[in-house]
C-alpha cells in the first residue's frame, strides 16, 4: 500500500511538472500569438508549481527530475526580479502627489464602498474605469473632496486641482479613448494620462488591445512631461506587449522594486496577476506603490506616491473631454 501511494504521489507530481513546464514554455513563445500571450501572464504561479513538485519529487527519490524542476522554477521567477531587486530611487523632501487607479467594475453596484475608501484616502487625483452612467453619477458625489471632474466614455477623471488642457484622445484599433491632462499641484506640474485597453481574448480583440497599446506610447511620448500614465492595460509586466509598451513610450513601471501587487481577480486568488499599472517618466520619482484594499470591484486599486525632480511646464493640448458610451471590458 505505500509503494502504492508513493507511485502515485509521484506519478501525480511529475504531471503537474509537466504541464506547468509545457506552459512556461508556451508562455516564452508569446510574441508568436495572441492564445501563447495567455501564457506569459502566469510566471509566479509556474513559478510555486515547479518548486512544490520539484522539492516533492526530490522527497520521494526523484532527484534529477526534481532539480530539473526547481531550475525550471527558478526561469520562471526569473521575470519577476524587477519587482523586487531593482532600488527603488530615494527622492529628495518635498511635496507629494497621490494619485490612485480603480477600475470600478461594471456591474459593481456598490458605490458607497468605493466612494468611502476615496473619502479616506484623500487623494490628489483618481482615474476610475469601467464608469457607466449610474457609475458616473455616483462619482460625481465625491466633488467635495475631488471637485474638478471629467469624462470620456468609460474613463472618468477627478483632481483636487483644475484639470488644465484637458483632452481626450482617441486610441487606435477601437478608438475608445484615453483622457489626458495637466495638473499644478503643490510639487509642481505633471501632466496625467488615464485608459483602459482591451481585453486579449481572441485573435482580434488581441489585436485591437496591442493596438491601443502602441496608441498609448505614441500619447505619453508627444505629450508635456513629466507624465504619468495609469491605466489597466489587460496585460501584464511578463508580457511581451507590456515592454514594448515601455521600450516605445519612454516610461518606467512604478512598480518596480517595490514588490508584486496582484490587481486582478479578486474572487480567485490562485490567479492573481496585475493587469492594473502606474507608469512614470522622467522628473518623477515614486516613493510609494501598493494596492488598496476591496471596494466591490473586480479589481484591487492601485495607490501611488510621487515626487517630481527637474519639474517642466507648459500647457497640454487643449481639447475638452467628450462623452462617450461606457463600455463593459474587464
Amino acid at each position: 500500500m505505500i509503494a502504492l501511494d508513493r507511485r502515485r504521489s509521484t506519478g501525480a507530481l511529475l504531471f503537474i511538472v509537466a504541464f506547468t513546464a509545457l506552459a512556461g514554455t508556451l508562455g516564452s513563445l508569446g510574441h508568436l500569438a495572441w492564445w501563447l500571450e495567455l501564457f506569459t501572464h502566469f510566471r509566479p504561479q509556474y513559478a510555486l508549481l515547479l518548486t512544490a513538485g520539484g522539492i516533492g519529487l526530490m522527497l520521494l527519490g526523484r532527484l534529477g527530475v526534481g532539480f530539473a524542476a526547481l531550475a525550471l522554477a527558478a526561469a520562471n521567477a526569473l521575470p519577476m526580479l524587477s519587482y523586487y531587486v531593482a532600488p527603488p530611487v530615494q527622492a529628495g523632501s518635498g511635496p507629494e502627489i497621490k494619485a490612485v487607479l480603480s477600475n470600478v467594475y461594471f456591474r459593481n453596484g456598490n458605490h458607497d464602498r468605493l466612494l468611502d475608501y476615496i473619502g479616506r484616502l484623500r487623494p490628489d487625483v483618481a482615474v476610475f474605469l469601467e464608469v457607466t452612467p449610474e457609475w458616473r453619477e455616483a462619482l460625481q458625489s465625491l466633488s467635495g473632496t475631488l471637485p474638478y471632474q471629467a469624462h470620456a466614455g468609460e474613463v472618468f477623471v477627478a483632481s483636487t486641482r483644475p484639470l488644465a488642457g484637458l483632452s481626450a484622445l482617441p486610441l487606435s484599433g477601437t478608438g475608445e479613448m484615453a483622457v489626458a491632462f495637466s495638473l499644478d499641484s503643490d510639487a509642481g506640474r505633471v501632466t496625467i494620462v488615464g485608459a483602459h485597453a482591451d481585453w486579449p481574448l481572441g485573435a482580434a480583440i488581441a489585436a485591437n488591445r496591442d493596438l491601443e497599446l502602441a496608441s498609448l506610447a505614441e500619447i505619453t511620448r508627444s505629450l508635456p512631461g513629466p507624465v504619468l500614465l495609469l491605466a489597466d492595460l489587460n496585460a501584464t509586466a511578463f508580457s511581451p506587449v507590456f515592454n514594448a509598451l515601455l521600450v516605445r513610450s519612454g516610461l518606467a513601471d512604478c512598480a518596480a522594486g517595490r514588490g508584486f501587487h496582484p490587481t486582478w481577480p479578486v474572487w480567485f486568488p490562485l490567479l492573481y496577476m496585475q493587469i492594473d499599472h502606474c507608469f512614470a517618466g522622467p522628473g518623477l520619482v515614486v516613493t510609494d506603490f501598493h494596492t488598496g484594499p476591496y471596494v466591490g470591484s473586480d479589481h484591487y486599486p492601485l495607490e501611488v506616491t510621487l515626487r517630481l525632480q527637474g519639474v517642466t511646464s507648459g500647457d497640454g493640448p487643449g481639447v475638452s473631454a467628450s462623452l462617450g458610451p461606457p463600455t463593459s471590458r474587464q
